[in-house]
């Protein structure tokens, strides 16, 4: 029996353990999605990692390092500056209103039906398709460590990822995804030292290696601006961010956590696109971006480490595609369920539909993987859409008491059809669609206020400004 295989039982075995052990522990639904608002630094910082690096941030950035050269960088940077600035301006207020989700921040600003559309948005547009991403992340990763075809390898990492799930909620997500972030840290810093000595060192990537790959200019000024829109303003509404600042056991430990969190992802993502850039020394060139990594792990490692590391890996994917799940959950089950269907269901009923709501999701997130391989395709467009027709929308009900209700639907609607609308045609001037669809978000949400008059369900109150000396 290889390493790889021995190490991928006791890591199954363990982690089956550990949901079944939170399973008997978890009475409610914010146990199951909330931990019970008692988690302390060690798990939200790690979760924040471990979320943050799945197959995004390792296995695709080690592809479009592979690719496009270290320029890749960049594109990690605003997802820090972002959910750092988020933390430090709303973290308080995140807090204070008790936010279990975005949607619940419009229906207490906005009222009842100003929640709907955005947690049809999150969970569909962005949580279920982005559980599809890390879907072919764990598909990627297992066809090394078992020598099977791509499409059984992703489905038996949905059928892994869906059962931990179900049983073990965000408190075994948490404190898997706190040891898993050491691991991936650890795996990666070690497996770009290994691997530079691997190829020869410094002096010999630098000769066989095109020298617009070695700077920051791989990107093209249109492409890096488009990137750099669709990483940053999104990271100020990740419901993930917002779901942990609300998980932390104080303000003090959710601004800490989460700030130390995103510069630890922003560092390793720099080792991340160097591994890529490394691996054209020893891998073919013609292999696919989203097998870059694991091909080159393989390559430098004996198995014994090498297994671990992989596995380590796939751990880190998976709690990913958990937390993504568990939060796509909540809008169904809060957002939805208790909001507009069932609004006296009891907490045990609560639970039992963010589970149904889990199981669903993840059918809809197999499909969309077994439909679309490229990773990166995945994560951009879903971060696209998401952050086109919430960004502003948040910061209305955060920061301006002149936003109504009839201006914040408008603009969430009519943003996320323009967005749609310019990706359809073609994409003209080779903008992304965030770029124009943020402005157009902007416009409406501005105009459509200023001409209409609050509801009656309306609170009309700029919360920032409201908890800020509390």
């Amino acid at each position: 029996m290889s390493w790889y295989l021995i190490w991928l039982i006791v890591f199954l075995t363990g982690i089956m353990g550990l949901g079944f052990y939170y399973s008997r522990r978890i009475k409610s639904s914010d146990d199951y999605t909330m931990a019970n608002f008692s988690l302390g630094f060690f798990p939200i910082s790690g979760s924040i990692i471990a979320t943050s690096m799945g197959s995004a941030a390792v296995i695709g950035a080690a592809g479009e390092g592979f690719q496009v050269g270290t320029a890749w960088f960049l594109t990690t940077l605003p997802v820090a500056g972002f959910s750092i600035l988020l933390v430090f301006l709303l973290g308080k207020t995140i807090r204070k209103l008790k936010l279990y989700t975005i949607p619940d921040l419009f229906v207490r600003r906005f009222g009842k039906a100003a929640g709907l559309i955005p947690a049809l948005i999150i969970s569909i547009l962005y949580m279920t398709p982005t559980f599809g991403m890390q879907i072919v992340g764990m598909g990627s990763i297992f066809t090394t460590i078992v020598d099977i075809p791509l499409f059984w390898a992703m489905i038996i990492g949905f059928l892994v990822c869906v059962s931990f799930t179900l049983m073990g909620g965000l408190p075994s997500v948490a404190w898997t995804d706190a040891v898993q972030s050491v691991l991936i840290i650890v795996g990666l810093i070690l497996m770009f030292i290994v691997g530079l000595n691997y190829v020869g060192g410094f002096d010999t990537v630098v000769q066989n290696t095109p020298s617009e790959l070695l700077n920051f200019t791989g990107l093209s000024g249109t492409e890096l601006i488009n990137y750099l829109i669709i990483f940053g303003p999104f990271y100020l509404v990740w419901q993930t961010s917002w779901q942990r600042i609300s998980a932390a056991k104080s303000e003090k430990t959710a601004v800490s956590a989460v700030t130390v969190g995103f510069i630890l992802t922003s560092v390793v993502g720099f080792f991340a696109v160097g591994i890529g850039v490394i691996a054209r020394q020893s891998i073919p060139l013609d292999t696919h971006p989203d097998s870059v990594y694991t091909d080159f792990l393989a390559t430098v490692f004996h198995p014994a480490i090498g297994g671990f590391f992989m596995v380590s890996l796939f751990a880190a994917v998976l709690t990913g595609a958990t937390s993504f799940l568990l939060s796509g959950a909540m809008n169904i089950s809060k957002d939805i369920y208790e909001k507009w269907m069932n609004p006296d269901a009891s907490g045990e009923k609560i639970l039992k539909v963010s589970r149904l709501s889990v199981a669903v999701m993840a059918v809809g997130g197999l499909l969309i993987a077994l439909l679309i391989s490229d990773i990166i395709a995945i994560y951009t467009y879903a971060l696209s859409l998401s952050a086109v027709s919430m960004v502003f929308p948040v910061l209305a009900a955060m920061y301006w008491r002149g936003a109504t209700k009839t201006g914040m639907i408008t603009s969430v609607v009519g943003s996320l059809i323009f967005a749609l609308s310019w990706n359809l045609a073609g994409k003209p001037f080779g903008l992304h669609e965030i770029v124009p669809g943020l402005l157009v978000s902007l416009i409406i949400l501005v105009v459509v206020s200023l001409i209409t008059d609050h509801s009656d369900d309306e609170d009309p109150t700029a919360y920032y400004f409201a908890y800020k000396n509390e």
